[in-house]
């Protein structure tokens, strides 16, 4: 089979998770086409349903017939490691070799320090001996020496052990900045596939084949860059794509697109059933599904007429040790499940002991299926009456003792090329206790079809040795994705499960990386509506778990420069740009980088701007427009005979430009608001130079009731003088709540 490089070239990032699609050439030898390609070096992060292959460029009716997925075990060379693994090899090495030069100095120093003269002892009816002094002060001085150098040779070997673990963790830091995806090892765990082709074969040029598959590990915020002349007359607006990733592959020189739709969405057009007055009348057969053909069984006849091949048994081994959680499955020790027997025989069989016989099989469940876990099976018959047990149990016991001496029949045997993963039926015992009749008599009614029978990708053909099943698509058992892993692990010698559970981990980690100030995820932003937008030029995005900016496009936008003042609060102008949105495809939420001339102005947050809207945008104080808010408040009495207070409130606002250019001040000012169940109190407007009005509102801003709001135009250096007064009505007798002042 050839193995066709590929060379990844578009990846589109949803909101979360990525689609991958990858381009390879099949060449033709000698006019043909191979019937099989694979293809190697496919991240682990790969979801294997989301496999998808079609014929770009080829000779007409070529189509992709099959997809299997694999994996693909690399060991590379020692020429083929990077520089960075070697210089970590080399520190390690290093780091070694001055630790064991250091403890076996710092033994030496513990012998030398256990050196010490001892007297002899005197012996009884004897003078005392004389000390031998020269020879104590020549042992001191050679232990003082040999201290010396050792104490000396320590302090070098401990600096150092401090350069070489300086090194050592150096060295690994810098494997760790690299990416997660070209990262050094000795044995790097990749997904393949096995394409299958069908069709004319024969041709004489290659034939082009996109692959796409989705990974997981991936998501992107958007953000903005807007750069406005000094005058805020004119700007660009380009929208970007903050993209992170821990893929297992770098993204290089890839056409890049970002959507905000999700990936685990399903998108399946519904099935609208048809409402008709009559008769009932049975459903139509489902499309996609064909009942299975009448004397399915009868092509059988000749496997089960076959006597079984003999199979050289392996020697036995002594038995391994059981693990901790290991059911008990000694006679008397309790019943342990099914699924647990299955599971030792499996892994008995892979460790190379005497293979152990699987679960009795079960009764077939009705149309000829498996039964469910789900749903219990159904009672085994009686074996005996309880008046003849006794007999009963001899018989069985001459007729186990017969079976004993027979060789285990095939189906009882599992070897680790050929596992079953699939249940087994379950059979009914005779009356007198005899091994499961295969030839029972079972109805097969007609079996409904549910939406696990249509996944295809799921389902399994089951095996010649299933009775009431063979021949037919079942779906396939949870459990055996897992022991294929294991069989696999046991063939390369290498911990798949644990390799696939770190590479999930890691893909799950984006969710920890914190996001860039202001940013909101897609799938808030975009509400009921999806979009996808295309990056300019081919991207380059690592697989190292950090933020990458992409430039996507320039938005065509509208831009409005207005000043605004409320000086009743703060009595300073601020910037504000409304921006229109004049594009086909909405504006998601995310941080704008404010560029005023060449200068960084600051980071602001821009709403969810829809085709055709206007949102406003804050840009800050400015500093050269000039305003000053004074007021003045005459209470006196009015009405006949003095029965009311009327309360003059006059408000005078000074502003002034100076700037170098003309601009637009709205500056909002707010009447009393009296309330509906207050009668006795009027607001009556007085003076107004110039003519205000009811500010216009903006999607998404807050009603104030009794808002007003001048606009001006105001030239360079030109200043302006804003007046208002109203009265306010109410009864003498009373006061308004907090003082009738309100200016």
């Amino acid at each position: 089979m050839p193995v066709v490089p590929s060379v990844l070239d578009a990846v589109t990032v949803h909101a979360e998770g990525a689609l991958c699609t990858r381009l390879l050439s099949v060449p033709s030898e000698g006019g043909r086409f191979p019937a099989e390609v694979r293809i190697e070096g496919l991240p682990l992060s790969l979801r294997v349903g989301s496999l998808r292959a079609r014929v770009v460029e080829g000779p007409a009716g070529l189509v992709v017939r099959g997809i299997q997925p694999l994996f693909d075990v690399r060991l590379p060379t020692e020429a083929d490691l990077p520089a960075e693994r070697h210089a970590l090899e080399r520190a390690e090495r290093a780091r070694a070799d001055v630790s064991a030069r250091l403890e076996q100095t710092r033994r030496d120093i513990q012998e030398l320090m256990e050196l010490k003269p001892t007297a002899l002892p005197n012996r009884k009816g004897e003078p005392p001996r004389q000390t031998p002094l020269s020879a104590t002060l020549a042992l001191a001085e050679f232990v003082d020496a040999e201290l010396s150098a050792l104490s000396s040779r320590r302090l070098e070997l401990e600096r150092e052990e401090r350069d070489a673990q300086a090194e050592l963790d150096l060295r690994r830091a810098r494997i760790r900045e690299q990416s997660g995806a070209a990262r050094g090892q000795r044995a790097q765990l990749y997904r393949a596939a096995v394409l299958s082709l069908a069709g004319p074969l024969t041709s004489e040029g290659p034939a082009r084949i996109a692959l796409e598959y989705a990974v997981t590990g991936a998501r992107w915020v958007p953000t903005y860059d807007l750069r406005l002349p000094r005058s805020l007359q004119d700007g660009t607006l380009r929208m970007r794509a903050s993209v992170l990733q821990l893929t297992g592959e770098d993204w290089s020189g890839v056409r890049l697109s970002v959507s905000t739709a999700d990936l685990e969405r399903r998108a399946e057009v519904p099935e609208l059933k048809a409402l008709r007055i009559g008769r009932s009348q049975p459903p139509p057969p489902r499309s996609g599904w064909r009942e299975p053909a009448a004397g399915l069984d009868e092509l059988f006849a000749g496997y089960d007429s076959a006597p079984p091949p003999v199979r050289p048994r392996k020697p036995m081994s002594p038995p391994a040790a059981a693990p901790k959680n290991m059911p008990d499955l000694r006679v008397g020790g309790g019943s342990a499940p099914r699924d647990a027997v299955a599971n030792i025989a499996t892994y008995g069989a892979m460790d190379g002991a005497m293979p152990v016989p699987p679960p009795p099989p079960r009764a077939p469940a009705p149309g000829g299926g498996l039964p469910s876990p789900s749903r219990p099976a159904a009672p085994a018959q009686a074996i005996a009456p309880a008046s003849s047990r006794g007999g009963g149990m001899m018989r069985n016991q001459e007729k186990s003792k017969k079976r004993s001496a027979e060789p285990a029949p095939k189906e009882l045997l599992m070897e680790a090329d050929e596992p079953s993963f699939g249940g087994e039926p379950e059979m009914a015992l005779d009356d007198e206790g005899g091994a499961p009749s295969p030839s029972q008599d079972v109805s097969e009614p007609r079996l409904e079809v549910s939406e696990s029978l249509l996944d295809y990708q799921q389902l399994t053909l089951m095996s010649a040795e299933v009775p009431g099943a063979r021949g037919r698509l079942r779906p396939r058992p949870t459990d055996a994705s897992r022991e294929l892993l294991a069989l696999t692990a046991v063939r390369v010698q290498v911990d798949v499960v644990t390799l696939l559970a770190t590479q999930e981990q890691r893909a799950r980690g984006i969710h920890n990386v914190p996001a860039p100030t202001w940013t909101v995820p897609p799938r808030e932003s975009a509400q009921h509506f999806d979009a996808r937008f295309e990056v300019e030029a081919r991207a380059e995005v690592p697989s190292d778990g950090a933020w990458h900016t992409v430039p996507l496009l320039a938005v065509p936008v509208g831009l409005v420069a207005e000043y605004l003042c409320v000086p009743s609060v703060e009595p300073r102008a601020f910037r504000t740009l409304r921006i229109e949105n004049r594009t086909a495809h909405p504006l998601l939420a995310g941080p704008v980088d404010v560029t005023l001339g060449e200068e960084f102005l600051m980071t602001s947050p821009l709403p969810t701007l829809a085709p055709g809207a206007t949102q406003r945008l804050g840009l800050g104080v400015e500093e050269a427009i000039k305003v000053a808010r004074n007021t003045r408040f005459d209470e006196a009495s009015g009405g006949m005979f003095g029965g009311n207070t009327l309360l003059t409130h006059q408000v005078l606002i000074d502003v002034a430009n100076r700037l170098g250019h003309r601009v637009t001040l709205e500056v909002q000012e707010r009447l009393p608001v009296v309330p509906p169940s207050e009668k006795d109190i009027k607001v009556d407007e007085a003076e107004v130079a110039p003519g205000w009005q009811k500010r216009a509102l903006l999607p998404g801003e807050t009603v104030v009731e009794g808002e007003r709001a001048w606009r001006v135009a105001l030239q360079p250096g030109e200043s302006q003088t804003l007046k208002a007064t109203w009265t306010i009505k109410i009864p003498a007798a009373k006061m308004l709540d907090g003082g009738n002042r309100r200016t």
